[in-house]
């Protein structure tokens, strides 16, 4: 049985009315908004400037690890983590949409679209933050299964993608260009013999780096 099946059928809400509704209500950047906050992000990163990230790991102990390796691809000495794991980005998105969550609108969560949290082109991308109402907040990550949860996700990111596609694109050709992988290889080799990391964990940061620094791709 599913709980979500159940609130619906008991209150006579379709399961497209009850989608449609989270999606029309989710809160983006204007794309206005977002050139500028992202050509700045760039700069910074290329340029050695302040960046940040969620931290990696157990009580983020892992977090060194991102940013040794940021230093090591990008010469960039300045990668912070976020202090809550959700500060800059919420700052972010007030700037971005002149709206102040829990004073202009309530009950709405500040989310990764995309995710990638520990990448420094994402953590604080313009095009990867969105305001989403809390009841549907679940629906975008792990924490909820079934049906209805796959096809809102799916719908979520495919409307998501269309309508930043410019800046996916752009991000996808500087990951390309950047050779990030072959990168993170390079460090990952250096982390062997490195005593302060055992091979279990310089192999598991390799894996999520991967991932983390992929390209993104919509499978619509």
């Amino acid at each position: 049985m599913d709980s979500y099946n159940s609130f619906l059928s008991h209150f006579q809400i379709s399961t497209e009315e009850f989608i449609d509704w989270g999606l029309n209500s989710i809160i983006f950047p204007e794309i206005s908004t977002i050139d500028k906050a992202w050509e700045d992000l760039k700069n910074r990163i290329i340029n050695n400037g302040k960046v940040y990230i969620q931290g990696y790991g157990c009580d983020a102990h892992g977090t060194e690890l991102y940013k040794g390796f940021y230093t090591y691809a990008l010469n960039n000495q300045n990668v912070t983590k976020d202090p809550t794991n959700n500060t800059i980005p919420r700052k972010l998105i007030a700037q971005a949409t002149g709206i102040k969550n829990n004073q202009d609108i309530f009950n709405y969560q500040v989310a990764h679209i995309f995710g990638h949290t520990k990448n420094v082109f994402m953590f604080e991308a313009p095009w990867n933050i969105c305001y989403i109402p809390k009841l549907f907040d679940p629906f975008t990550g792990h924490e909820s299964k079934g049906e209805i949860s796959a096809t809102f996700r799916n719908r979520f990111i495919t409307m998501a993608y269309k309508r930043h596609i410019q800046y996916i694109d752009d991000y996808n050709r500087i990951i390309s260009k950047l050779s990030l992988n072959e990168k993170i290889t390079e460090f990952t080799d250096m982390l062997y013999s490195n005593s302060d990391y055992s091979l279990e964990e310089a192999e598991r940061f390799k894996a999520d780096c991967i991932v983390e620094l992929s390209a993104l791709q919509c499978d619509e």
